[in-house]
């Protein structure tokens, strides 16, 4: 079965069990040597080439909270070395002892839980769930826009539902579930408090149990109370709350004040917790992907911990330095230059010149778009530079009615050439400094000092954790032709 299948199947799989459950480097623990495709190793991580590229791909992309504000441009040396520094700060992390932290513990573990079942799942489906050539038949009949495999997912979805059902019950008795139910009531008093006498005061507009008070107003007595037990767990009433905690205020039960509330509810959070004990039976535990996923997610989850930690150092600026600010950096806060084009998309470099050709010989912009355009019925329409980026400055130095290109451009999630027409031009629009501009003012300054704070912390980090780059390996990248469907590594 192809892979996009079992991507569909993915999502299907954590319906099936249930489970109401920026990025890092993959790491690859305890390797020896650098593979051949690393371009940086810190410890036992390794960054890979392909990681690099995926991660320029979104560095490159127009920042909206820049406020106009000069950046750095995006290279392949700098965003790799922040990649290795982000990876120190999560080693740094884990050293002082973040992954102890009960939310961030919570958090992770629910992430294992999906990843684990939901693989254990879909290879499960894939291998037992039959797929009837008739009814795959059928359906291509009925519909000519279906593809084979779309309609073989459909069946095996259709056939899947009742199958699992009756696979979970059997799980039940496999693993000898049994509910200490005489703790539910106590579960119900502790609710009711919870809800009805928070210790601390909330809005009056919020009537349920908040994740806070989960982790706050619980005793540890009351978070190890026991209200289910299975071969090798059990699922306590921490547990409980917490998969309360992932279902919306009001999607939530309102019958949780009575002994039968609270046995629905653990019915529904003991899912994922048995689907889990069957999938560690079959040793999906040790699946290798499965472990790197997991450790990048603490990775992930540290590095949030340590930046919300090290905000903490900053204080609100003063009224006098919000104005200091603005005083310094009026153009960022004026209202944007504009301008208004009408752009052909082409497939490539080559194709983008013979569009130019053909609009240098008179041609109008629908044909050479029906011609050669990625993008067919393409309209007039604005462009800013938050919209554009890097490639602002190449449109706003042409004149109206002038054509440009073949000029590089964001293209849906990659980046692809075009030949662009400037049909009108609108300059920036500055904006006194006024009470209405202060917060976004303030905004913008705290923005630049988390960033600053965030890129000394990196230096020191790096200073402290020894760390390689491969400078010869990310030679011959250019962030302006990554894009993110790269899948390939190359």
């Amino acid at each position: 079965m192809k892979s996009n299948s079992r991507r569909m199947l993915q999502g299907f799989a954590v319906a099936i069990v249930g489970a109401a459950l920026v990025l890092l480097n993959s790491c690859r623990p305890g390797e020896e040597a650098p593979a051949p495709d690393a371009v940086a190793r810190i410890g036992d991580y390794v960054i890979t080439k392909a990681e690099l590229k995926q991660r320029l791909a979104q560095e490159v992309r127009p920042r909206r909270d820049s406020y106009n504000l000069p950046r750095p441009p995006v290279t392949a040396e700098a965003v790799l070395k922040k990649m290795v520094a982000e990876q120190a700060i999560a080693l740094e992390g884990r050293q002082l002892g973040y992954l102890d932290d009960e939310m961030l513990r919570s958090s992770v573990n629910r992430f294992r839980i999906r990843q684990l079942v939901q693989t254990y799942v879909t290879d499960y489906v894939m291998e037992n769930v039959p797929v009837p050539e008739a009814e795959v038949e059928e359906l291509v009949a009925a519909d000519p826009n279906l593809s084979r495999e779309q309609a073989e997912m459909r069946v095996r979805s259709k056939n899947a539902g009742p199958m699992m059902n009756a696979y979970y019950d059997q799980l039940l008795e496999k693993f000898n579930v049994e509910k200490l139910k005489e703790n539910f009531p106590k579960a119900s008093r502790i609710y009711q408090r919870l809800r009805t006498q928070p210790k601390e005061p909330r809005a009056r507009s919020v009537f349920w149990v908040m994740n806070k008070q989960i982790r706050n107003e619980l005793s540890d007595q009351e978070k190890q109370i026991v209200l289910a037990r299975y071969t090798g767990g059990e699922l306590t009433l921490y547990d409980w709350f917490d998969a309360l905690g992932q279902i919306a205020p009001p999607g939530r039960p309102k019958d949780l004040n009575t002994a039968a509330g609270v046995e629905k509810l653990l019915d529904r959070a003991l899912r994922p917790f048995i689907w889990e004990a069957e999938a560690v039976a079959h040793g999906y535990d040790q699946n290798e992907e499965l472990l790197q996923k997991v450790r990048t997610r603490e990775d992930m989850s540290v590095l949030g911990m340590a930046r919300r930690e090290k905000y903490k150092e900053l204080l609100d600026p003063n009224d006098e330095e919000i104005k200091a600010f603005y005083d310094a950096h009026p153009e960022a806060f004026a209202k944007p230059a504009s301008l208004k084009v009408e752009q052909v998309w082409c497939p490539d470099l080559e194709t983008a010149e013979k569009a130019r050709q053909m609009l240098t010989e008179g041609a109008s912009f629908e044909s050479v778009n029906g011609a050669h355009g990625l993008r067919q019925n393409q309209k007039p329409h604005s462009v800013y530079p938050g919209s554009e980026g890097v490639f602002w400055d190449d449109l706003y130095g042409a004149e109206p009615n002038d054509v440009v290109g073949p000029l590089r451009g964001f293209y849906e999630a990659g980046i692809k050439w075009r030949v662009v027409r400037i049909l009108e031009k609108t300059p920036p629009e500055m904006s006194p400094y006024s009470d209405a501009l202060k917060n976004q003012v303030q905004s913008a300054l705290m923005t630049q000092r988390r960033e600053k704070l965030m890129a000394d912390y990196e230096a020191q980090m790096l200073a402290k954790h020894r760390y390689e780059v491969y400078a010869d390996r990310i030679a011959d990248i250019d962030p302006l032709e990554v894009t993110p469907v790269d899948e390939s590594g190359r």
